[in-house]
């Protein structure tokens, strides 16, 4: 066995071993995550660093994990949501730590487009912090 097939096997094996890792995030992956009032939500990776996890929240909610979403299918609500609504927000910073701590799986990568990085850019010029 070739030197670098070897290494993809033993890449492969460690990520399964480690499940969804910090390794494993990736910029434009659309993850699903638990919600809070139960089911399942979808929360979008926007920028890695290397304290934190800029994600998109968005207010569609599956009563069972999804395994596939249409990105168009994506929305947020605000502040004028309906009350069984999830909110929506387009930008969160959260440490890795916490992020890790939402046992995101992984549904499919897509493009992080220029607009979805407002609020993040203004976060970073305001030296902002995370949850």
């Amino acid at each position: 066995m070739g030197v670098r097939l070897a290494v993809l096997l033993f890449a492969c094996m460690a990520s399964v071993v480690a499940g969804c890792s910090q390794q494993e995030w990736v910029e434009g992956g659309l993850y699903s995550v638990e919600s809070e009032n139960g089911g399942y939500s979808i929360v979008k990776i926007l920028k890695l660093d290397p304290e934190g996890v800029h994600v998109r929240l968005y207010s569609n909610h599956f009563s069972k994990r999804p395994s596939d979403v249409d990105p168009a299918n994506l929305y947020m609500a605000g502040i004028d949501h309906r009350p069984e609504e999830n909110l929506g927000l387009g930008h969160l910073p959260l440490s890795r730590t916490s992020f890790e701590g939402w046992r995101a799986v992984l549904i499919k990568v897509v493009a992080v487009e220029a607009d979805e990085l407002d609020g993040y850019d203004t976060w970073k010029e305001a030296g902002g912090g995370y949850f």
